[in-house]
């Protein structure tokens, strides 16, 4: 089928402010549902053209539009990510309506869309647009703050965003000198600054160089980093279609889950309850589900196409007919690494889950067995000398060789024998840590890690917890040094099979830079101030003071 393209369509928001859309159509006679994306990246992009085409040629008017503030509409530019203060609601609904009008359209809307195109739909979906029938939000968190983990800057992926695609944007419209495509921003960010600004200090006092005319948006966020700007758990009970959430295991918004367990417990309806559907695969963040991730083939089952998968939920919800492969979906779809697998479930966490724990001992092993007389291990964390996050040139998770990164003094690495029988891992974990600090303030670092016969490690998930951030993020409070606390700190679920001659490892540290911003050691405000300090780290491992990770086991 031939596709027609209608370029800058006007949609004029409550308040007067246009909004520009490109809509991409099929050439014959009739009308169709819509599928709606709003986007900061511009509608224009190679990425969303293919899409639209795609979609198009398969019976569907497909809408991109630039939102407030972005490349051709109007308004002020008031990004969601950095606060509350945003029209996305708002806007969000003005254009379901105004899309469901439009000349080809059927009156029915699905919105689609991963990352900031995922959170503009649950910055909407609460208003209820009457004419919205269904979603697919990927790869968005629920919680801010299961995003920036332990409330620390994710600053190698912020920064990079902020620098590259946030301000080549902002940048033209209030035609600056030296404005930039957003090409020759990112070609200029990694090979002319070769990302120098991560280790500015103060990151408040970052300069317009770097963050060309986004300065106050950014430092807006690092003053809001432990507020949960979001707020979409406490608005599930306002939604009432159903969605498909899709995550990855290597997404760095995995807390994506928590829309699917969200909404099946507190949706509005019996429908949106019901309707709720949930696919992990074992990819990063982004659109191309391949099976090659970092350094690890997943095998050719991973392999899955956006378009295609997003084709069968719309087909289903959109075209009224109640047939097609999405009929049958179970409510998840969760790939099992090491298995290379994909498995249907019913629920998350699994019912079946043995909760199991395994304890640190001296020498860096790791066992069933609970420590008993055990002197602690300890290393220096120097803020200055950070362990460097092994991770892609976007600043986005992989599974890569975390062999590269021992033999440090400040990594404690602990693992098992071998394993005899395979383990499956599938499911939230939890590590208890039993730790002291001669700082007032530190970060603690987890990481689950796959090590294979050969010797690779392949790194599965990791968890922080910035120790103030302890007992609460409204109430921080500070440590007294040498003082041995006991830190409960969440690690990013996953799935894996560890199989036979494998071995769990589990590494514990105070950096992973800069997937996560340094903590200072001072107990100050580590994004308003320069100084850095060294701090003495210990970890316990005895019988009064047991530290173990808690894994989600199958059996």
């Amino acid at each position: 089928m031939k596709v027609i393209v209608e370029r800058d369509l006007e949609a004029h928001m409550r308040d007067g402010t246009v909004l520009r859309a490109d809509a991409y159509r099929p050439d014959a006679p009739g009308k169709y549902p819509v599928l709606l994306q709003r986007t900061p990246y511009s509608k224009q992009r190679e990425l969303f053209a293919d899409h639209g085409r795609r979609f198009a040629e398969r019976g569907y008017v497909v809408v991109f539009q630039d939102v407030r503030g972005r490349y051709a509409s109007d308004g002020e530019l008031k990004m969601g990510f950095f606060s509350a203060d945003h029209c996305d609601a708002e806007d969000g609904y003005d254009t379901v309506e105004w899309a469901s009008a439009l000349p080809w359209a059927n009156g029915r809307v699905g919105t689609f869309g991963s990352s900031y195109g995922g959170w503009t739909q649950w910055a909407m979906a609460h208003t209820r647009p009457p004419h919205l029938v269904t979603m697919i939000p990927g790869m968005i968190a629920a919680d801010l703050l299961d995003r920036e983990l332990g409330a620390v800057l994710r600053l190698g992926r912020v920064l990079t965003w902020s620098a590259t695609n946030l301000s080549a944007d902002t940048r033209a419209r209030v035609g600056a000198v030296g404005a930039r495509t957003l090409v020759d921003a990112e070609r200029f960010y990694y090979q002319r600054d070769r990302q120098k600004w991560l280790w500015f200090l103060p990151l408040s006092e970052l300069p317009e160089e770097a963050v060309h005319d986004v300065g106050p948006l950014w430092r807006e966020w690092l003053g809001n980093h432990a507020v949960d700007t979001f707020g979409f758990l406490e608005r599930h009970r306002e939604v009432n279609v159903p969605a498909l959430n899709i995550t990855a295991w290597y997404d760095q918004q995995i807390g994506t889950i928590k829309h699917f367990t969200g909404m099946s417990e507190n949706g509005m309806t019996e429908e949106a309850r019901k309707g709720q559907r949930l696919i992990i695969g074992p990819w990063t963040h982004g659109y191309d589900f391949a099976r090659r991730v970092g350094e690890v083939d997943f095998g050719p089952e991973a392999k899955r196409d956006y378009v295609e998968t997003c084709l069968q939920w719309f087909d289903f919800w959109l075209k009224q007919d109640g047939t097609g492969p999405a009929a049958g979906w179970p409510p998840i779809q969760l790939f099992v690494m090491g298995a290379n697998k994909w498995r249907d479930e019913n629920e998350w966490p699994l019912a079946r889950t043995e909760y199991t724990k395994l304890y640190l001992h001296g020498g860096g092993s790791l066992s069933h067995e609970p420590p008993a007389g055990e002197t602690p291990d300890t290393y220096v964390y120097d803020p200055r000398d950070p362990l460097m996050t092994l991770y892609s040139p976007n600043g986005q998770q992989e599974p890569h060789d975390q062999r590269a990164l021992d033999g440090r003094q400040d990594v404690l690495v602990y693992q098992t024998l071998p394993l005899e029988k395979p383990v499956e891992v599938t499911g939230p974990i939890t590590m208890e840590l039993h730790a002291a600090s001669s700082a007032r303030d530190t970060d603690w670092v987890v990481k689950l890690t796959d090590v294979w016969p050969g010797g690779f490690a392949q790194e599965l998930c990791h968890g922080i917890l910035r120790a103030r951030y302890r007992e609460s993020y409204e109430s921080p409070s500070l440590l007294e040094p040498d003082k041995p606390y006991e830190f409960t700190i969440s690690v990013n679920p996953t799935s894996n099979l560890f199989k036979a001659g494998h071995r769990i490892r589990v590494d514990i540290t105070s950096s992973d830079f800069p997937n996560f911003d340094r903590n200072h050691n001072t107990g100050g405000d580590d994004y308003f101030e320069a100084e850095l300090v060294p701090a003495r780290q210990a970890v316990f491992h005895d019988s009064a003071r047991p530290s173990h990770i808690v894994l989600p086991v199958i059996p």
